[in-house]
């Protein structure tokens, strides 16, 4: 007998907690609609906010792209990553097998591959065209080496394996191509940080212009606020349309930089992709991508919420 208004009790306060959650719902999904309304009926200053948005976004998501870009050729800038060891002319294939192991042993050395002089001066033949050349030569001139594959692309590694080399009698020249691979590291550690520094300062532009933005909001609504002041209504009732106006300029801000950004993708594709077939089939001209995309919209969309935030915070002082 006594369970039965207990559970009647909790009934009550479940379905009295799930009106609650609905009410709350629906003043937000109310409050989300007023405040897109608001934006559609003033088209001019809205386009104008927003396009200022889309353009502060798309410069660091335009180089966040090119940055995609250039890593598809990280397999192949591994591929080229060689040091070659030309080894003494007195070099016998039992130092030659020595040598290889110890490299093989290394763990910054991938794989090696031996080329006997007599395979280099064919080599030479074969690609230079002068095997008439070649044959006439009494003595063949050209050394036996050790083509040294790497693990990585730094050039912190081939120098690191360049000073093992230097150490062995059996080497005596040691032949590195990877001054442009440090080039093309620092470039693109160059763009990496240029990102950084565009996200941070248009993230900072964002947040003013928003801000811009909710304060003419508020100083139109002014004598709309004072009156829900008089009638008791909460600060954050009052704030909540202003701060889904923020949100609604950032998340469309966003997406219109997307956008912005699918177009010229689309216009590069044509030039872009006949360049990357010189280089391979595998290379493709690659877009944002979903995991990027969620990124760009659902930041966008905190910035402008936290623009909203700070200027909704600043202006409200004097109600």
């Amino acid at each position: 007998m006594s369970a039965k208004p207990k559970t009647r009790g909790n009934s009550k306060t479940s379905l009295s907690a799930r009106q609650h959650l609905l009410a709350w719902l629906a003043l937000h999904r109310e409050c989300a609609q007023d405040a897109l309304r608001r934006l559609w009926q003033q088209p001019a200053s809205s386009a104008m906010t927003l396009a200022v948005i889309a353009i502060a976004l798309l410069l660091p998501a335009l180089l966040y792209v090119t940055g995609k870009n250039l890593s598809q050729f990280d397999d192949s800038l591994a591929q080229a990553n060689l040091v070659t060891a030309y080894l003494q002319s007195d070099t016998d294939d039992t130092t030659v097998a020595g040598l290889r192991q110890r490299l093989s042993a290394h763990e910054q050395v991938s794989n090696t591959r031996f080329i006997s002089s007599d395979q280099a001066a064919a080599d030479f033949a074969e690609w230079s065209g002068l095997g008439d050349v070649v044959d006439a030569l009494a003595e063949n001139p050209l050394p036996a080496s050790l083509v040294i594959q790497l693990a990585d692309t730094r050039y912190e590694t081939a120098r690191q394996i360049e000073a093992l080399l230097s150490d062995e009698p059996a080497v005596a020249f040691v032949q590195m191509d990877q001054l442009w691979l440090q080039r093309l590291d620092s470039f693109l550690s160059l763009t990496r940080r240029a990102v950084l520094a565009l996200i941070a300062v248009l993230s900072l532009a964002v947040l003013f212009i928003t801000g811009n933005s909710i304060r003419t909001s508020i100083a139109s609504r002014e004598a709309e606020i004072r009156v829900m002041n008089l009638i008791g209504a909460t600060r954050a009732f009052i704030a909540r349309p202003f701060l889904y106006t923020g949100l609604w300029y950032g998340l469309l801000g966003g997406a219109l930089a997307w956008l912005m950004l699918a177009v010229l993708m689309l216009m590069l594709s044509g030039p872009a992709e006949a360049l990357l077939a010189y280089y391979g089939n595998q290379y493709q001209l690659q877009g944002l991508g979903a995991a990027a995309s969620v990124v760009l919209l659902g930041g966008s969309a905190a910035l402008g919420w936290l623009g909203a935030r700070l200027s909704v915070s600043r202006h409200f002082t004097r109600f």
